[in-house]
């Protein structure tokens, strides 16, 4: 009887979510990157259009020339805490829209002025679709 219970309670239905077609084919992302003015430097206000792949282990990789001299970045998505990183420190904010394939990810990026020592963030905006 107990058994007859648990049975009725299966949906049939799975909720497994099918991850494939986010690493299948390349992302096209447009970048949006400013920062205000801090010091000396001047504001920046900069827009990128790339493509980018993510892989089943967690790498989102974006061409290097395509950031020009923001390359050395590191981006990553961590399945086990449904979140994405860049440079290992976790995006501001991020949504993902399922029926349209598309992704906005947010994050901060510190970086400093060579020539005047100025430390500052910039603010990135990524827009992901399929």
């Amino acid at each position: 009887m107990l058994s007859l219970v648990f049975t009725s309670c299966n949906t049939g239905s799975s909720t497994e979510t099918n991850t494939e077609r986010f690493y299948a084919s390349a992302w096209n992302i447009e970048l949006d990157r400013s920062h205000p003015t801090v010091g000396s430097v001047l504001p920046a206000e900069e827009h990128y259009e790339c493509t980018a792949t993510l892989t089943k282990d967690g790498t989102f990789l974006i061409p290097v020339d395509s950031l020009r001299h923001h390359r050395y970045q590191y981006w990553s998505y961590s399945w086990s805490t449904d979140q994405f990183y860049m440079n290992w420190s976790p995006c501001i904010d991020w949504y993902m829209n399922e029926a349209e394939d598309s992704m906005y990810l947010h994050y901060m990026f510190d970086d400093y002025d060579a020539t005047t020592g100025v430390e500052f963030s910039w603010d990135y905006e990524l827009y992901m679709t399929k």
